[in-house]
């Protein structure tokens, strides 16, 4: 099902904001111009940007308009670093990095399994991360891939940053490009190892987000979990990431 108008709006501008196109201190689009984009009533609009606001991620002056604030740094979606990649080359926006953790050969979960669309128990590509903004953990993520696609994509084994994203490496390799995404989301207690990793102080609430990519085939390509800290916006939806 589709999305309501204004919130389409909002997730084109959310979009356009944490993967760094709308920078701090930067203008939105006018209500006026947003309004003949999407070919909506200036109310859709001003609903849109109402979303923004109480998400934290923009400010509206009278007689200036909205721009983006000075905000916290937030953990993107794994379909929002794919748009980045393709727009850009690069998943990582101005002054966000990676370190890799492990990036392993091991048997698959059961939920992994079930994502990838395999046997429970077999062997899959693990990659485990943590994402930086500046000096701020904004999440740990685990990204997995089945054999097959490890076999045709080598760097998914090494300890090092994957600059255009796994997602983009993968599709490059094997010439399987994403097509369809699903994410969902849940809330929980921080595990020890995030509370350390995410420099939190426990007892303390994350956000986890599940991510599968598919191709054109509706073929998996890639299971991801990412959490972050707690104070994010979360939504469960399915939407085209291309071709």
């Amino acid at each position: 099902m589709a999305l309501p108008k204004y919130d389409q709006i909002a997730a084109d501008l959310r979009g356009r904001i944490v993967r760094g196109e709308l920078t701090a201190g930067q203008a939105l689009p006018s209500e006026r111009e947003l309004t003949e984009k999407w070919g909506v009533s200036r109310a859709t609009v001003v609903k849109a940007l109402d979303v923004l606001r109480q998400e934290g991620l923009i400010e509206t002056r009278q007689g200036t308009g909205s721009t983006v604030r000075e905000r916290t740094p937030l953990a993107r979606t794994a379909g929002e670093r794919y748009a980045t990649s393709v727009a850009t080359g690069n998943i990582y926006t101005a002054g966000e990095y990676a370190e890799i953790v492990s990036a392993d050969i091991v048997p698959a979960p059961e939920d992994v399994a079930t994502g990838l669309g395999i046997e429970t128990g077999a062997n899959v590509v693990c990659r485990h991360r943590v994402t930086f903004e500046g000096e701020t953990p904004t999440a740990t993520s685990y990204s997995w891939f089945t054999a097959e696609v490890g076999a045709a994509a080598p760097r998914l084994l090494q300890r090092e940053r994957v600059r255009e994203g796994t997602t983009r490496y993968v599709e490059m390799q094997t010439g399987r490009r994403p097509h369809t995404g699903r994410d969902w989301w849940t809330a929980r207690l921080a595990t020890e190892q995030e509370l350390e990793l995410l420099r939190l102080e426990g007892p303390a609430a994350v956000a986890e987000a599940r991510h599968v990519a598919y191709d054109v085939e509706g073929r998996a390509l890639a299971y991801e979990v990412g959490i972050s800290p707690a104070g994010r916006w979360s939504r469960t939806e399915e939407y085209p990431m291309g071709g």
